[in-house]
């Protein structure tokens, strides 16, 4: 049995209260007061405690793999760094279905006996071919159901409403949604492989190619990567070439679309946008300059530069021009914009995450001691953090809180190699 954490105090769950009613799907409604918990992920916060009992039967069918279902759900909910998981089997409750059918109102004070903040309860109606869940997140400091949803479909998209009600419940306890089945490219070998936050698996994106290198997502999912081909270096967008020739490096979509990248030319390695038949050089800071970073408002541009005489994170307007040094002195490369715009990742000595605010100062390191960790990037609501890592003994996908906590594998079972992350900037559809 795990360990049960205390309760929060009452003042840690202070909130504003929204009179909108939350609606199910399929006809449900459930009339209920939603309390918002702010939380900010830059720093330390105080964490729900949260319990998932067995998912019980809803109809005459059977639950088919509802354990597994229940398992994904606390593992979302734990990922994020807003919970700390309660084994339910502590509490004294009586009646496993209370709280999900009318002749079995909820009964919270056996879950606030072992100090629980939140209960989620899930009813499963499971074929081979069909699905249909109905989920409820309740409140237990103050005895309301605040999310209700009921989803019916092929079983082979319960992962998804899984992902779904994962996000429900985020944006009922923080005021903002979750990015559970967002779109998370990496490189595989010589492969692109996309997979999404909240499964387990990854599927192909290209055919392979040699020497294929830093896949990017952009606006609307757009893929773009580098390959070499046959004339040189091939900038490939949406898996056409778009470019080719001198060497370019580590491609990256500005907010309108356009591909900015490092490219090498005759003379020097500097920023340039793809835009036309040839590159556009944009900045000209006289060495090496490549990883272009966009701010989300689309004005401003990080970059790697080594023009101070060794590799740093600069910043510079997104239409070129000179650039400032943000970073603290040593090596610094893979800067990766927040999307909320105050941050940027990046990563030290080769080795370690670290961010920095987007005007300089404020500096903290995310990893440490734990093998070699680079390109970070942020998820679309800029709360998490993707990066591979070596730590497992060989490169994986990690994700992170943007404050570092909850470190841990993003498809575990996935045996290939698991390099150059980029998340879509795209939020998933609710």
């Amino acid at each position: 049995m795990r360990h049960i954490l205390p309760a929060l105090s009452a003042l840690a769950l202070a909130a504003l209260l929204l009179p909108a009613a939350l609606q199910a799907q399929d006809g449900l409604e459930f009339q209920n007061p939603s309390v918002v918990i702010p939380v900010d992920l830059s720093g330390t916060f105080n964490r729900f405690n949260l319990a998932i009992p067995a998912f019980q039967p809803l109809g005459r069918g059977g639950t088919g793999e509802s354990d597994r279902w229940n398992r994904r759900l606390g593992m979302n909910l734990d990922m994020t760094g807003y919970f700390l998981l309660v084994d339910p089997r502590a509490s004294l409750e009586t009646n496993p279905k209370a709280g999900l059918f009318d002749d079995a109102p909820m009964d919270y004070a056996p879950w606030a006996q072992i100090g629980t903040n939140y209960v989620i309860k899930g009813a499963v109606e499971a074929s081979s071919s069909k699905v249909t869940m109905e989920l409820r997140l309740f409140d237990v400091s103050t005895g309301t159901q605040k999310v209700a949803k009921r989803y019916s479909g092929p079983a082979k998209e319960a992962r998804q409403m899984i992902n779904r009600f994962t996000n429900e419940v985020i944006l009922a306890v923080t005021g903002e949604p979750g990015v559970f089945g967002s779109k998370i490219i990496f490189q595989s070998g010589d492969s692109v492989m996309m997979t999404e936050l909240g499964s387990d698996e990854a599927f192909g994106v290209s055919g392979g190619g040699f020497g294929i290198s830093h896949p990017t997502l952009g606006p609307g999912n757009r893929t773009a990567w580098t390959r070499r081909g046959k004339r040189g270096c091939e900038l490939i967008a949406d898996g056409k070439v778009v470019y080719s020739g001198d060497l370019v490096i580590a491609p990256a979509f500005r907010r309108d679309g356009v591909i900015a990248a490092g490219y090498s030319g005759p003379v020097s390695t500097n920023i340039a946008v793809f835009e036309g038949r040839k590159p556009r050089v944009i900045t000209s800071g006289g060495g090496i300059e490549i990883s272009p970073t966009f701010s989300p408002d689309g004005s401003r541009m990080a970059y790697v530069s080594d023009q101070g005489g060794s590799a740093g994170i600069y910043v510079a307007s997104s239409s070129g021009g000179s650039g400032s040094r943000i970073s603290p002195g040593g090596k610094s490369t893979d800067p990766s914009w927040s999307p909320k715009g105050d941050k940027i990742a990046y990563v030290v000595r080769e080795r370690d995450v670290a961010v920095i605010d987007a005007g300089g100062g404020g500096y903290a390191q995310l990893t440490g001691g734990q093998g070699v960790n680079r390109h970070p990037s942020f998820s679309p609501d800029g709360r998490m953090i993707v990066f591979s890592s070596t730590r497992g003994g060989r490169s994986q996908l990690y994700v992170m809180a943007a404050n570092g906590d909850r470190q841990q594998p993003l498809i575990p079972d996935f045996a290939g190699s698991q390099t150059l992350p980029s998340w879509s900037p795209e939020m998933p559809e609710r």
